[in-house]
């Protein structure tokens, strides 16, 4: 069978697409809905009390930021556990000597798999951020289109890097459970530390995370960019370290 019909058979017999797509699609219904009736809720959870809680109309932006806030994280946090799934091959060491003496080239067997997985997070991602964008529309308005776009495409790409970081390390570990705990400490404390750094602060992949949520308030700016290009990079390197060492396992 063709390697990238298995991928693309295994993505869906497993139901691993229904895990990306539930919590997506589950916020981009969800967090617009929450936004409206927020102040509604909290208004009800006081009751005729002393306290006293203001809240303001909310904006289309606030419906679209708070999609975007809550996707940087619960988004990534199951992108990571489908992609460390998927790319701990040598995690099951029966089936990883029959696919490593079977397949020819461990890039030929790799590729197919990082490139399903990519491209089913950037899919839910964008999916997700369409459903934001028509929800909000129905309860507080139409949000700013250039602007839900960009952060549509940004959120994609960040799923891509996110699978980018566990596939490096897939390829370095040789665990499910430590390549997951790898990929997340990595994405949620080693990129945010970095962001302390002065130099870096605004042209990492943190601030590139962040952009989604920061375009629907600000427009777009040079250190926006450079966040964009960096996090690309960093993901480009990410995939060729993991093929490189890859290519240098043993059975």
């Amino acid at each position: 069978m063709n390697l990238w019909r298995l991928e693309r058979l295994r993505l869906l017999r497993t139901g691993r697409w229904i895990a990306l797509a539930a919590i997506f699609l589950l916020l981009g219904f969800g967090e617009p809905l929450l936004t409206r009736y927020l102040g509604q809720l909290l208004s009800g959870a006081t009751g005729t009390g002393n306290i006293q809680v203001t809240v303001t109309r909310p904006q289309p932006s606030d419906g679209m930021g708070a999609y975007f806030g809550n996707i940087t994280t619960l988004g990534t946090l199951v992108t990571v556990v489908i992609a460390g799934l998927a790319f701990s091959v040598r995690a099951n060491p029966p089936l990883a000597t029959l696919y490593l003496t079977q397949v020819p080239g461990r890039i030929r067997l790799l590729v197919p798999r990082l490139v399903t997985i990519a491209a089913a997070a950037a899919v839910a991602s964008a999916a997700g951020g369409a459903a934001a964008a028509y929800e909000t529309t129905l309860l507080l308005g139409a949000p700013d289109v250039r602007a839900t776009a960009t952060g549509i495409l940004i959120s994609s790409l960040g799923a891509v890097f996110a699978v980018a970081v566990t596939f490096l390390a897939a390829m370095i570990l040789r665990g499910q459970v430590a390549t997951i705990a790898v990929a997340l400490g990595t994405i949620f404390v080693a990129v945010p530390f970095a962001n302390l750094i002065p130099g870096i602060r605004n042209i990492g992949p943190a601030a590139f995370v962040a952009l989604p949520k920061q375009l629907q308030l600000t427009e777009w700016r040079t250190d926006d960019t450079w966040a964009t290009v960096v996090t690309l990079l960093l993901a480009a390197v990410c995939v060729a370290g993991g093929l490189w060492r890859a290519t240098r396992w043993e059975l």
